[in-house]
């Protein structure tokens, strides 16, 4: 009975620590945070060194990625024509495990991971706010076996992320 409850405390503990998300905001950031009330658009792109990365994440995509931020944003209300500021999302880092490292070593082959930055322009494209998100996944097993669900997992919380932070602009 007790390895069982051993067994069952450390499978919740890797369950809770298994998928992560953060927000980043450069030094004096808060200060200088303008009031946005919608964006006009958004684009996403990625940097060369995640172009580079893309040959050894071939799962990874863009399209998709672009997609759920444009269902996420409008979702929020953040995208309206008469947005006044635009938002420009630079994919800065990914990495995507292969479907049997995370099957069969789950945490221990690393995590899958987006990491980017939020460039918050203006309408002249002068850059007014930065910030960046990242998003990891590190389950095992069948959950981590399914490659549309890591991704789609990625692409949503990367996106929350920076529609929450946008939210907390446009709410002040």
């Amino acid at each position: 009975m007790a390895i069982l409850r051993s067994f069952m405390l450390c499978l919740s503990i890797v369950a809770v620590v298994g998928c992560s998300s953060q927000v980043t905001r450069p030094d004096g950031a808060d200060a200088d945070r303008p009031v946005i009330r919608a964006l006009q658009d958004f684009t996403v792109e990625m940097s060369p060194d995640a172009r580079t990365q893309l040959a050894d994440n071939v799962k990874f995509d863009i399209d998709a990625l672009t997609s759920t931020m444009k269902r996420t944003l409008e979702g929020r209300g953040l995208v309206a024509s008469e947005g006044d500021y635009r938002l420009k999302v630079v994919v800065n880092d990914i990495r995507v495990r292969s479907t049997f490292n995370a099957v069969m070593w789950g945490f221990m082959a690393g995590n899958d991971h987006l990491e980017g930055d939020a460039i918050v322009l203006n309408l002249e494209g002068e850059p007014v706010y930065e910030f960046g998100a990242s998003a990891s996944y590190a389950l095992g097993g069948f959950g981590g076996g399914q490659d549309s669900s890591r991704m789609n997992w990625l692409y949503e919380e990367f996106s929350e992320m920076i529609a929450d932070e946008l939210s907390k602009k446009r709410d002040e």
